[in-house]
């Protein structure tokens, strides 16, 4: 999976900081990302032709399965370099490449606008033939009040990487729509000096209805005449309900639950019983003991719910930072067909798991899957994200 980032700006600005958190988030999550400084290219203003640079860009564009795009807010719009950028990917030329592409856009201001860029931006990405694949306005004047949100921004990008990664189909929007139904543009093309004029669709027009004349005898022959294949309805005779015996028998169940709950209140057990299917006895009042594991025991016991006839060759260390109303670290190591549990945080980790203890108490349980939490966002990921799988593979359902 490639990602293609684009910004403007210069590198030691507060917008370049909140590029570099995107692009280090992709890394860890396996992708590569490959960052382009808009302003180092010559992009002139557009007036119909392909330019080299812009060529350049759009082939990078192509081999990319998604685009991030880094606006500065200037009067409550793009600046003018991605105003104009964006004027040159209209050429009919990029069409076939830009379409379907996920575009993520990241809106920075210390002013005001940074809501109205990124719809701008993102409403100009669908109208060329994209895809929205998130959106992301800040307010901030320098890159320590981005270090306060960096998690908040890590999540954005990562449920990005859900969206590009399942190919998530896009909802139906009246852009989309109104490009499809809309009529071909009368537009007169001057080939040679002789002018031309597109066909234009000939024009239905409606006949006025008259409503048919029914004579009397017709409409009696009609109203009489019955073809073979009508199906006769037959007459469904409705039989009275005798509501005396349902009534008996009600008042019957009652007056037997009554005396049941009476003897109950009172301590007594029933000397009879009010079915033919057995006793009712008097409920025990002592709760019930349920032995349960805490979520630090279940950890340790994983090498003992680990299948090595499935692991065949695989060697990975797994690391677990749990958090919540039980908190700790720990690490396990998967090697020629061992598994071994150790305390404490491991510097080889391939992969490093980041979840509240219900969280871990749920996939350890079978209630969900290691894949889907973190597909969800239950789950944080750092490190190979690939061997993730093994996790519930491997390993037996406690």
């Amino acid at each position: 999976m490639k990602v293609l980032v684009i910004y403007e700006g210069e590198k030691q600005n507060t917008l370049h900081h909140i590029i570099k958190i995107v692009s280090n988030t992709l890394k860890e999550l396996q992708v590569e990302v490959e960052e382009i400084l808009l302003d180092a290219y010559n992009i002139p203003y557009y007036y119909g032709d392909i330019h080299k640079d812009v060529q350049q860009i759009v082939n990078k564009i192509k081999e990319a399965d998604a685009v991030v795009f880094g606006l500065k807010v200037i009067l409550m719009a793009p600046s003018g370099v991605f105003k104009v950028f964006f004027e040159h990917l209209a050429n009919p030329a990029f069409k076939a490449i830009l379409k379907d592409k996920y575009g993520f856009c990241i809106g920075l201001t210390n002013t005001t606008g940074e809501r109205e860029t990124v719809e701008y931006a993102l409403r100009t990405w669908e109208f060329l033939g994209g895809i929205e694949g998130g959106r992301m306005a800040l307010f901030a004047s320098n890159p320590k009040e981005i270090e306060e949100i960096k998690e908040p921004i890590e999540k954005r990008i990562e449920d990005f990487y859900r969206v590009v990664r399942q190919a998530r189909q896009k909802l139906p929007t009246s852009d989309r729509s109104l490009e499809a139904k809309s009529e071909p543009i009368q537009v007169i093309k001057e080939v040679q000096g002789i002018k031309e004029e597109p066909l234009k669709a000939p024009e239905k027009k409606i006949a006025s209805w008259t409503p048919p004349v029914v004579t009397a005898s017709v409409a009696h022959e009609s109203a009489v005449k019955t073809t073979p294949t009508t199906p006769l309805i037959e007459p469904v005779e409705v039989k009275p309900v005798r509501f005396e015996a349902f009534s008996e028998q009600q008042e019957k169940d009652i007056q037997e639950l009554t005396e049941f709950f009476k003897q109950q209140l009172s301590g007594k057990q029933p000397e009879t019983s009010i079915n033919p299917y057995g006793v009712y006895g008097k409920p025990s009042m002592q709760p019930v003991v349920q032995s349960s594991k805490t979520c630090k025991q279940m950890t340790q016991n994983l090498p003992h719910y680990f299948q090595p006839h499935l692991a065949s060759n695989f060697k990975g260390t797994f690391q677990f930072h749990v958090t919540g109303k039980e908190s700790f670290e720990a690490y396990i190591t998967i090697e020629n067909g061992e598994c071994n549990y150790y305390e404490g945080v491991s510097e080889q980790a391939d992969i490093v798991l980041i979840m509240n203890d219900d969280v871990w108490m749920d996939i350890l349980k079978g209630k969900l899957s290691a894949q889907k939490g973190f597909m969800t966002g239950q789950l944080k990921v750092r490190g190979n994200f690939m061997i993730l799988s093994k996790l519930d593979q491997l390993f037996k359902k406690m």
